[in-house]
C-alpha cells in the first residue's frame, strides 16, 4: 500500500500544489464572507478597530490571491515544464506565511502597531518571489 501511494505522488508532483491552492481559495473566501458579516452586523470588535480591519482584509486578499498563484503554478508545471520541488515548497510555505502573518497580527496588536506576527510577512513574501523567479527560470531554461 505504501509503495502505491509513493508511486502516485511521484506520478503527479503538482497535485499537492493544486490541492493546497483550492483549499486555500475556499478558506480565504470563507474568511472574506465572515468579514463581510462582521461589517454587516456592525461587530464592535471589528468595526471600531481600523488596524484590525485592515490586517484582516490584507490576510483575506493575500490568502486568496496567493492560493490562486498556487493553482496557476500547478497547472503550469503540469502542462508545460516541470518546476523544481524546492520552488514548489517555497511557493507553498510562502502562501501560508504571508496571509497568516497579517491575520495573526490583527488578532492582537498594541495601539497603532500590528502584532508581532507581522514578522511572518516578509519571509513569506521572499519565498513567494523566490518561487516565482525559480518557475520563470525553469520555463526559460527548457526552451
Amino acid at each position: 500500500m505504501a509503495g502505491a501511494e509513493k508511486s502516485k505522488e511521484m506520478e503527479h508532483p503538482f497535485e499537492n500544489l493544486l490541492r493546497q491552492g483550492w483549499i486555500g481559495v475556499a478558506c480565504w473566501m470563507a474568511m472574506g464572507l465572515l468579514l463581510e458579516g462582521l461589517l454587516g452586523y456592525k461587530a464592535p470588535g471589528y468595526l471600531n478597530d481600523p488596524q484590525r480591519r485592515e490586517l484582516f482584509r490584507l490576510a483575506h486578499t493575500h490568502g486568496t490571491l496567493l492560493s490562486a498563484v498556487l493553482i496557476l503554478a500547478a497547472l503550469t508545471g503540469r502542462h508545460f515544464v516541470p518546476v523544481p520541488r524546492w520552488a514548489q515548497a517555497a511557493l507553498r510555505i510562502g502562501s501560508i506565511l504571508m496571509p497568516a502573518g497579517f491575520l495573526l497580527a490583527g488578532v492582537w496588536h498594541p495601539e497603532g502597531d500590528p502584532g508581532l506576527a507581522i514578522w511572518l510577512v516578509p519571509p513569506g513574501a521572499l519565498l513567494m518571489i523566490f518561487g516565482a523567479v525559480a518557475m520563470a527560470l525553469s520555463q526559460y531554461r527548457e526552451r
